[in-house]
């Protein structure tokens, strides 16, 4: 079959009695879901492993277009976050080629004073700055439901301290500073360095990822599930074209924003330990304005800007790459200023965008060739860009990744706070909700064959 998958049959509901019944079916067809689907089928080869995907296409939030501007342009996932992130392993598997984002020299920053300088001389000579790049904070606990804003400033911060913290650190994390949990931001910035420091982007795009993990697993395309059947007997999952799937266990990727939504009924309800998980949860908006330029609006040596206005960060996926001469540059904004954009409408969302890039480059005149805008929260099917743990509900991580067998749940939510809202993140969750699933099959499999064969 072909990876890119096809329609579902049209089936009746099961009998009590039907042998058409799958071993695993797998829920999303993101980084998540792929990886699942892979692990089951690399270590448990007799399985009959089925993924539904809702979109026409695989990735989830991993979406690489390629007409745009003539190279891979990514629209959702972009950077491997470290040096040593799960996702090399892939990456050097296939042959990829990647850029290496330098930071420190190849981005400039406007300091509150106006000044704009690199990165590496902003941090030498702005202590406010610095702070907010290096962590180094004063051991002081956080009190258990505040938020990492209340948190900063009970620590001392002062209202630039914030807006450094605002533009970079909470614009990265996908949501605004009120919103995010205090003990959740803490342990992530104490795990930093874990997968390395370092940023990368893929020159082939995600898409080349998605293509390789797409080999092997079935896939449904265009199945939106709308209701997942649970018990002891096993999960019947029902999409909204009619169509029925049974199978033996189910490992469920969908986003936190799709699982709050409400339009996945499960039967019965999911335990109060999932519902507490999902209410301590949120996905931010997550927007990116993207545009193409005739000619470089930089000098060669800075690839990303940390502007003062909003959007706050700006990058360019075309910098470093060999097979282009067309110019892009991205715009990174989520949380309250990705509101802000987006209540104007997208064409005012990109002039507003292009104004404040010219305000942060000194060129009134720049016009862009062709742009256009990516809303991942009015995404049916994602409804944010990716989760954060909102204002005390530490914990909720691990309680929505804990299983509920025949239910097993992976995604970038379900991974610890250092490796969450990452595609290594959401690979690595996949590869444990099938070891999960592996291991679930062999102590039913023990239990029957001590009953077959009791002592």
């Amino acid at each position: 079959m072909s990876h890119s998958g096809r329609k579902a049959p049209h089936n009746d509901l099961p009998s009590e009695h039907d042998v058409d019944v799958y071993d695993v079916l797998v829920i999303g067809a993101g980084a998540a879901g792929l990886a699942a689907a892979q692990a089951l089928l690399e270590r448990g080869s007799d399985l009959e492993v089925k993924v539904l995907e809702a979109r026409e296409r695989l990735g989830g939030r991993m979406h690489t277009d390629r007409r745009f501007a003539g190279f891979p342009v990514e629209l959702g996932a972009e950077f491997i976050h470290g040096e040593r992130a799960a996702t090399w392993h892939l990456v050097e598997r296939l042959g990829l080629e990647t850029v290496h984002w330098e930071k420190l020299d190849d981005s400039w920053v406007r300091l509150a004073d106006g000044r704009r300088l690199t990165m590496r001389q902003a941090r030498a000579e702005d202590p406010a700055l610095e702070v907010t790049r290096s962590w180094r904070l004063p051991p002081l606990p956080a009190r258990r439901h505040e938020s990492f804003d209340a948190y900063l400033r009970r620590l001392g911060f002062d209202d630039v301290r914030l807006d450094y913290v605002r533009r970079a650190y909470a614009n990265a994390a996908g949501e605004s500073l009120r919103l995010l949990d205090a003990t959740a931001a803490l342990e992530g910035l104490a795990a930093l360095g874990l997968d390395g420091t370092e940023d990368h982007r893929i020159l082939e795009g995600y898409g080349a990822v998605v293509e390789a993990l797409a080999l092997g697993p079935e896939f449904y395309t265009g199945t939106v599930v709308t209701r997942i059947e649970w018990g002891p007997g096993g999960v019947v999952v029902h999409d909204n074209e009619g169509h029925v799937y049974r199978s033996r266990m189910a490992i469920v990727t969908l986003p936190v924003g799709v699982l709050q939504a409400g339009s996945v009924e499960f039967d019965p309800p999911l335990p109060e330990s999932k519902e507490r998980a999902l209410a301590g949860l949120g996905m931010g908006p997550v927007v990116k304005l993207v545009y193409r330029f005739a000619e470089p609006v930089t000098p060669e040596e800075i690839t990303a800007v940390y502007a003062a206005g909003n959007p706050p960060m700006w990058w360019s996926p075309s910098a470093g790459h060999p097979t282009t001469e067309a110019v892009v540059w991205t715009a990174f904004v989520t949380g309250d200023g990705a509101v802000e954009l987006m209540r104007l409408g997208e064409d005012d969302a990109l002039e507003r965008g292009l104004e404040a890039l010219r305000r942060e480059l000194g060129r009134p005149g720049l016009r862009a060739q062709d742009a256009f805008v990516v809303d991942w929260y009015s995404d049916p099917f994602a409804r944010g860009g990716y989760s954060h743990v909102r204002p005390g509900h530490h914990g909720a991580r691990e309680l929505l990744a804990a299983p509920t067998p025949p239910l097993f749940w992976a995604g970038e939510a379900t991974a610890p706070e250092a490796r969450a809202a990452t595609v290594h993140g959401a690979l690595l969750s996949g590869e444990r909700a099938a070891a999960e699933v592996l291991a679930a099959k062999e102590a039913v499999a023990g239990v029957a064959a001590g009953v077959a064969h009791p002592v």
